[in-house]
């Protein structure tokens, strides 16, 4: 991963969703959609916790990490390979397009090494649980761990809702998964594309600049 320049900033319904899991944790919220007061105090508050929602994505984003939607939006399809629209793919360039898409978040989903995302989670909670703790550096330690399961639920969340938090540039397992969902689709024009690993992973690029701000 790059890790070395921050994306675009994501849509406001990104940010929303971080920050209405904070005002669920700090008020205590353990299922809203029963919890009526709960709910109302999310939906409430959820706004004041805009900037440790920022805080979070930014520390993503540095981190070598993106958040997109498991399923490319039209914007990303059509930035994967602008040739794909025209000769022989003609119509069929979405439904390629979005299988290799598909598979390479799968591939990264299954076989990924979540502990750097779940720790910048724990991190932003730890935070947000104590305020002070922004203003004095040294109060920050290991006790951010305590945050896991919390941290845990609010990743399962986000990918429930159709999204994934995923690296800035395609892991060897993500290109192979692309490479294998070629064969998939038997026109003479994605087969002979698909069989090069460096096209599948610029395809990855194209999409992840396209993916909803």
């Amino acid at each position: 991963m790059r890790g070395r320049t921050q994306a675009p900033r994501p849509q406001p319904s990104i940010i929303e969703h971080f920050a209405k899991e904070f005002a669920r944790f700090l008020n205590n919220v353990q299922n809203n959609e029963v919890d009526i007061l709960g709910s109302f105090l999310i939906e409430n508050e959820w706004e004041k916790y805009q900037k440790d929602a920022k805080d979070v994505i930014e520390s993503l984003e540095l981190a070598g990490f993106m958040i997109v939607p498991q399923t490319p939006t039209d914007a990303m399809v059509a930035a994967a390979d602008q040739t794909l629209s025209k000769g022989l793919m003609g119509s069929g360039s979405r439904a390629y397009v979005t299988a290799v898409w598909s598979a390479m978040i799968g591939a990264w989903l299954e076989s990924r090494n979540a502990n750097l995302i779940l720790d910048i989670f724990s991190m932003a909670l730890s935070r947000a649980s104590n305020p002070s703790s922004r203003r004095d550096s040294s109060m920050f330690d290991a006790s951010f761990q305590r945050f896991r399961k919390q941290s845990q639920d609010i990743l399962a969340g986000l990918e429930k809702t159709g999204l994934a938090v995923v690296p800035d540039e395609a892991a060897p397992v993500m290109v192979s998964a692309g490479v294998a969902e070629t064969a998939e689709h038997r026109s003479r024009t994605n087969q002979q594309i698909g069989a090069d690993p460096s096209y599948i992973a610029k395809l990855y690029e194209n999409m992840l600049v396209a993916r909803p701000k």
